[in-house]
Parts: C-alpha cells; sequence; structure tokens
C-alpha cells in the first residue's frame, strides 16, 4: 500500500538521487578475465545506492492523498547509510528528518548526520532495536506541539518494504541504456531473450533491499522485451525462431558472520543469525526479507541467484583493489564484491610477490581466541540498524584472522595452481568478452585511516 512507480514521482516530487555512471574497468577486466563495468552507487548525494532506496521510500509516503498539504517529519533508527540516506533524502524535498541512535554509534556518522541536516540526532540504547523501539514508542508519540500543528510522523526502514525496491529498480533502467550496445553476430545470439545485454550483476546482501530491487528491474526489462519481440513477431510474416537463452546471473553476496541470506538458503528456512559478527556490518541484518529468501531459492524466469559467502580479509582486499586501481574508497561491505569478482587468482599473485613470514611472525592460530582490539573495533561498518544486535560486538572470534572456520567452506576446491573467483564457480562459462556489472554500493563510515589499518592487517596475514 502507498507505493509508488519512480516514473509517478518523478511527475510530483524532484527525485532525491541521481543517475550514476557505468564505467567499464581495465584492470579488473584483465584480474577476472572478463569485461567489468562499475555501477558507481557511491557517488549518489548520501554515498551509497540507499539514496535510491530511502528517497523512494520517502516518495511513497509523499504521494499519498492523506499527507497531502500537511506537514510531514520522518523518523530514522539506522545511524549507517540508510539513515544518512533518509536525511539526505528528505532534507532533499524540503521535509525533516530525526535519526535516532544507540549510544555506541560512532563520532564519525554522528558528524555525518548532522552536517547532512538531521533536524536531531538522539542516542539511546545499547542496540539498534533499542534506538528503534524507543524512536517509536516515545519519540514519535510524544511532541504536543506536533499534534497542534497536524505532523505526519513517519518511521522508514531501512531494507524492507516496496517501494525501497523499487527505488533500487531504477539501477536496472540506467544499465539499460548504459551498457554498450549489442554490436556482432555472436553477441546478437548470446543476449538474445535476456533482459539485458549482460551475463552477471554482483551485489552485496545485507537485508536484501538491493538484490530485491535488481530482481524487479531484471524481469521488468524482460517483460519488456518479451512485449517487444512479440510486437516484432506479429508485425511480419517472416518466422523468427527464439533460442532458449542462459539467464542474467545475478550473486548475492556476503561476508562470514553476517551471511544471513547464506544460512537461510542452507535451511531452506527464512532463520535469523543469532548475531552479528562480521567487521563489515553495512552488511548486517540478522535476517533478510521474506521476498529476498523467495527470490533466492525461486527467481523468476530468465534470472538465476546464486549465494556466496567471502572473509573479512577478503572484503579488504577488494577495498584496497578499489582504491589502488580506481582511486575509490567503500566500505568492506562493498570491497567483497571486487574480491567476488578477482578472487584466488588475486590472492595467488600476491602470495607470489610478497615474502613469507618468518616462523616468528607468523600469526598464531592453533585455537587461540582473543577479544578484538580497539583499532578493530572502532573501524567496524555501520549496519542497517534495527536488524542488527549492537550487543556482543566486541565478542571474541574463533581464531587471529578474525574469521570463523565456515567461510573456509566456502574456498575454491581447485588444485594447487589452480585459482578461480567465486564469479568463475558460479559462472563458469565467462569469456574474455562476457559482460559482468559489479554494483559499487559504496557507504559513508570509511576513512583513509582505515583502509590503511586494513592493508597493514592483510601484510602481517590477516585471512590467510
Amino acid at each position: 500500500m502507498g507505493s509508488i512507480s519512480p516514473e509517478e514521482a518523478k511527475l510530483r516530487f524532484k527525485t532525491p538521487w541521481i543517475e550514476t555512471p557505468l564505467v567499464e574497468s581495465a584492470s579488473l577486466s584483465r584480474a577476472a578475465g572478463c569485461r567489468i563495468f562499475l555501477k558507481l552507487e557511491n557517488v549518489q548525494p548520501s554515498g551509497s545506492f540507499k539514496s535510491r532506496a530511502m528517497g523512494n521510500q520517502i516518495l511513497s509516503h509523499l504521494v499519498k492523498p492523506e499527507n497531502v498539504g500537511r506537514p510531514v517529519h520522518f523518523y530514522a533508527s539506522s545511524g549507517g547509510n540508510a539513515g544518512l540516506a533518509a536525511v539526505c533524502a528528505a532534507r532533499s524535498l524540503g521535509y525533516p528528518c530525526t535519526v535516532v541512535v544507540p549510544l555506541s554509534t560512532k563520532p564519525l556518522m554522528v558528524n555525518k548526520l548532522r552536517a547532512a541536516g538531521a533536524s536531531d540526532i538522539i542516542q539511546h540504547g545499547e542496540t539498534f532495536s533499542e534506538a528503534g523501539e524507543y524512536m517509536r514508542e516515545v519519540i514519535m508519540k510524544g511532541g504536543d506541539s506536533d499534534a497542534k500543528m497536524d505532523v505526519v510522523k513517519i518511521a522508514l526502514h531501512p531494507f524492507d518494504n516496496e517501494p525501497i525496491w523499487e527505488g533500487n529498480s531504477t539501477i536496472v533502467d540506467e544499465l539499460a541504456t548504459q551498457l554498450p550496445p549489442v554490436s556482432t553476430r555472436e553477441e546478437a545470439i548470446a543476449y538474445n531473450g535476456r533482459a539485458l545485454p549482460l551475463d552477471a550483476v554482483i551485489c552485496s546482501v545485507g537485508g536484501g533491499g538491493l538484490l530485491n530491487g535488481l530482481v524487479m528491474g531484471l524481469e521488468r526489462r524482460r517483460q519488456i522485451q518479451k512485449q517487444s519481440s512479440h510486437y516484432s513477431s506479429s508485425s511480419t510474416t517472416t518466422t523468427t525462431t527464439v533460442f532458449q537463452q542462459d539467464p542474467v546471473h545475478l550473486l548475492a553476496i556476503e561476508t562470514d558472520g553476517t551471511d544471513s541470506l547464506a544460512l537461510a538458503i542452507a535451511q531452506k528456512s527464512l532463520v535469523s543469525l543469532p548475531k552479528i559478527t562480521s567487521q563489515a556490518t553495512s552488511l548486517g541484518a540478522i535476517r533478510v526479507s521474506e521476498r529476498t529468501f523467495k527470490y533466492a531459492i525461486s527467481p523468476p524466469p530468465g534470472i538465476a541467484v546464486h549465494s556466496a559467502v567471502l572473509s573479512d580479509a577478503d572484503a579488504a582486499r577488494g577495498v584496497l583493489r578499489l582504491a589502488d586501481d580506481e582511486r575509490l574508497l567503500v566500505e568492506l561491505a562493498c570491497g567483497v564484491c571486487v574480491e567476488a569478482a578477482i578472487g584466488d587468482a588475486a590472492k595467488a599473485r600476491g602470495a607470489a610477490s610478497t615474502p613469507a613470514l618468518s616462523a616468528s611472525e607468523q600469526p598464531s592460530v592453533a585455537g587461540k581466541k582473543r577479544k578484538r582490539t580497539q583499532t578493530e573495533y572502532c573501524h567496524r561498518d555501520e549496519g542497517y540498524g534495527d536488524d542488527r544486535l549492537s550487543s556482543g560486538e566486541n565478542e571474541a572470534v574463533s581464531d587471529e584472522t578474525g574469521n570463523r572456520p565456515p567461510a573456509q567452506a566456502n574456498q575454491s576446491s581447485a588444485s594447487p595452481g589452480e585459482f578461480q573467483s567465486k564469479l568463475k564457480q558460479l559462472v563458469p562459462n565467462l569469456q574474455a568478452d562476457s559482460r559482468v556489472v559489479i554494483i559499487v554500493c559504496g557507504g559513508s563510515n570509511v576513512t583513509i585511516d582505515m583502509a590503511g589499518e586494513w592493508r597493514k592487517m592483510l601484510q602481517e596475514g590477516w585471512g590467510r
């Protein structure tokens, strides 16, 4: 209810997000062995794809007849990218947005929320769940002056509703015009019948709002293509044979410790993680949306969804690769997609060029547990908010690398000397001219100092 299409919203309100560039990366293409395109969502007004998600959610409320002509005040309980996007979108449309976050929210994000124009930033509770409950039950129900002014108070969800997914689906609409046109007979045959002239899309998954939007967008494009083909075939006497083509592959990437989608798929049930243990907490929803689970186990025709889990160290490698090769700085939860495309091949080259550590320098992994250092704790990404459990974040991890044993099961089973990325494992028929888009989802809770710390940790053996 209350959902509108992005096209309808544009007729009445300014769109609080921008069309982002699609660029082909020569360095990533060489490393991946296929054509890698980067969809640069990191340049959105809020620094992440959440500008589409929260922006369209806000628009869906503003166009409701009962809200027209009345003052509206938005509320968000995410101190991460969703909260920042909510503030940016609301302010760009001329509406106030209050953010309620737990006491543990880092000064970096509080300052960014304030600089973006949050009407108020309230810190309460130990977890985002507590902050969200306080927002709904105390903050939003208080204020006699608001009642007298007939202010409409609206709580925003970070990932789980139709307008959010529709906002994210606009990425696919842009890809339809930005991808290189089919120029050869071979390409025409390969991409005949597909939603887009594209082999695969790689995206991060937290609660599933981005994945849902991509599936919806691809399905919408497939229907357009189907209708176009039907019109063309009905307007000519020539019989056209339509071949059953390979689907567009969607790689849903998580980090070990935020892998709620992978867990749900493995157990064939919409279950929840007990808590978030990864440093990449922008992927920090303990349970994905029901729609995400359904898409993963039974996607629409023409789409194949694959789940993959990588380590925090892999995510850091991806962040540094983007920083070094593309001059882009993103959060761990975004960098993990790059490593999914490059994978073990990159590690193999790195191992060949990096001197081995001496016995005294090797990190101890003999079943020891340790608590994260203060530096590591401070460099965690902020998560989706409402679904993240902040309690226990500083608890012990299973070994000195910070990786849990289950993540090892996701490593390539190739024999020594053979290296494969998750992309090549899951989509094995990719060729040099195959097209793969990585959604560079961005993220604002990252600094150069954080990237430098991750580089140092990797040099010291993190993830080996």
